[in-house]
């Protein structure tokens, strides 16, 4: 466990049981570690995300979460894509004017 999921375990276990319990008095330590770790790994998502420009100042988790667009690769694609010109008609103006020597 790194040491936001440590601070989520203590706060979690000073939410239910009070004052400063030892670890050791949660019936399951396990889970309640398993728990905190989530924890953990959401606010470094959301770190992450907002890092990268998503969403703003005050959204919870899942906020931000959506405001990812959904297919990036897709946009992108849709946003570069160029549709295919047509080729160019030669320009057949000079072909019916007879060569003149000079």
């Amino acid at each position: 466990m790194n040491d936001l999921a440590f601070k989520y375990r203590a706060e979690i276990l000073r939410a239910v049981l009070g004052g400063n319990p030892h670890p050791a008095k949660a019936h399951n330590l396990t889970r309640l570690n398993q728990i905190a770790e989530h924890l953990a790994e959401c606010e470094e998502a959301q770190t992450i995300l907002r890092a990268k420009g998503h969403g703003r100042g005050g959204m919870s988790f899942v906020e931000v979460a959506r405001s990812v667009p959904e297919n990036v690769k897709q946009i992108l694609r849709d946003l570069f894509k160029t549709k295919p010109e047509a080729p160019a008609a030669p320009d057949l103006s000079e072909a019916h004017e007879p060569w003149r020597a000079t």
